[in-house]
Parts: C-alpha cells; structure tokens; sequence
C-alpha cells in the first residue's frame, strides 16, 4: 500500500528550511510513532538536518538513539555520533543482535542506500529514506528496493527532493 502527500504537520523546528533538510517532516512522522518497546532508533549519516534535532526528540520521549557516520569530520561535528567504518558491517551488527525500530538512512555515498535496505530490510519495522524522488533514480537506484517494501509514503514536498518512509511491519500508509 503506498500513499503519497506533499505536506506533514511538524513544530516549527522540524520544518525544511531547504533540499538538503527536506526529509524533516518525514522523518519527524516517523519518530512521533516510534515505540521504546520497538528498539532503538538509528542514524546513518548524520548532519545538520537531522542529528540535532533527532537527539533531542528522542532524549525528551525516552528512546533510544544511535547515529552513526562513516566520515570522521561529521562525525566528530555532533554529540554522540559514533564513526565507524563502512555501514555494510554496522547493519550486519543491527539485523544479528539489535532491536530496531526505526532507522534513517540519509548516507554517503548515495548508492549505499540501496544496500543497507536490502539488508535489513526485514529487521527495522520502519525506515526513513532521504532523496527519493524519481529524478534521483539515476544516482541512488532505489526504485526497486522501495518498492519491494509492503507499506509505503512518499512525502513529496513541492520543489524539493523526497522522502519516503517504508515499513514491511507496520502500515506506514495509515500515518497520513
């Protein structure tokens, strides 16, 4: 089931300001049903769009947070984001012994996206995906993989690059 809609009602500090934080609602959605007895919740590649403001949600609503970063300046830029090497062994790592909730996936480089959904795809119950849009095909391939998922929104904000939000677990679709 996919359902589509080109605004989400957000707090003013959730709002994109432009294309390079344009997943904020989107993401912001996905949060606010976010269950502390689902996991924790992820950050694959972190930055001023949404490391900030991720902590503080999840730090004022009891969940748990991790951000990770695989280059050392962003990483050290933020509070709490840990470095690590390549993303290929950290989700490894999540579909072996974690419990995920939700994982946002905003990672460098672009075709790396494709990979971490196909593998853990079955292990989050819900993942938000930044820079979505059908233009973006060419860079990031994600087409397929998205829409393998059984539930789905595309968040299309005028102007700007997408998010989707997809979920094999939980109608996602309802949401909006």
């Amino acid at each position: 089931m996919i359902a589509q809609t080109t605004h989400i009602e957000t707090p003013p500090e959730w709002e994109s300001t432009g294309d390079w934080d344009s997943h904020r609602e989107a993401l912001y959605l996905a949060l606010t049903k976010a269950k502390k007895d689902d996991g924790f919740i992820v950050e694959m590649g972190c930055g001023d769009g949404s490391s900030e403001l991720m902590d503080s949600y999840c730090r004022t609503n009891g969940l748990y947070l991790r951000s990770y970063e695989t280059n050392k300046e962003w990483a050290d830029k933020y509070y709490g984001v840990m470095w690590i090497g390549d993303y290929e062994s950290l989700i490894k790592v999540l579909v072996k012994y974690g419990k995920v909730a939700l994982i946002f996936l905003d990672v460098a480089p672009a075709e790396k996206r494709k990979l971490i959904l196909e593998l853990a795809k079955d292990n989050a119950k819900v993942f938000v995906i930044h820079d979505t849009e059908p233009g973006a095909e060419y860079v990031y391939g994600m087409a397929s993989v998205l829409s393998s998922f059984k539930y789905r929104i595309d968040f299309k904000p005028t102007g700007k690059p997408h998010t989707s939000i997809v979920s094999n677990f939980i109608n996602v679709a309802k949401w909006i």
